[in-house]
């Protein structure tokens, strides 16, 4: 087996042999010469890769997750050598797993009041659900949404989730004077 281009692997009639022995390689956050730093991503572009990643359905979408991840340009991704692909590739789903678990635990509500905030209508927000939080930080430190948005991942998710604490704290202390 030899370590052909993903260029060259993609026009194989039968890549099966590939695939068997290929899925085993361990991740490798290295790929065109270039490592993914989600934490130094900007925040808009880690969004659209979470949203983007289970719409891919061909070589395109594949392309231009790893042009965004690792910066690269369509050249470099097609010349990259297959042991290359296989390895970013799985890196790059372990680390947006990694980031979706964390942001979950982290931003989830536990409100009592939830059922308040579904009544009046939550699932109206749900399609806005990517720019809300940058709305509100922009609010915050008097900045455009979408500027706030083109800031580092790392910096970004450190101000909602300090945010979210503080938010938690005032209204349970709202509740304890009120009651």
């Amino acid at each position: 087996m030899k370590n052909i281009t993903l260029k060259h692997y993609t026009r194989l009639r039968d890549t099966l042999e590939y695939d068997l022995i290929l899925e085993h390689l361990k991740p490798k956050n290295n790929f065109g010469g270039k490592q993914m730093n989600i934490h130094t991503m900007p925040y808009a572009n880690v969004k659209y890769c979470i949203r983007l990643l289970p719409k891919i359905t061909d070589w395109n979408g594949i392309r231009q997750l790893f042009e965004i991840c690792f910066d690269i340009d369509e050249k470099t991704f097609w010349k990259a050598p297959i042991t290359d692909f296989f390895a970013a590739r799985k890196f790059v789903v372990e680390e947006f797993a990694r980031i979706i678990a964390i942001e979950n635990k982290l931003l989830a509500t536990m409100s009592t009041d939830s059922h308040l905030w579904d009544m009046a209508g939550a699932d109206k927000l749900k399609p806005y659900s990517d720019t809300l939080p940058l709305l509100q930080l922009g609010k915050q430190f008097g900045q455009h949404p979408f500027d706030v948005g083109r800031k580092p991942y790392g910096e970004i998710f450190s101000l909602l989730a300090q945010t979210k604490a503080q938010n938690e704290v005032e209204n349970e202390y709202r509740k304890l004077v009120s009651g």
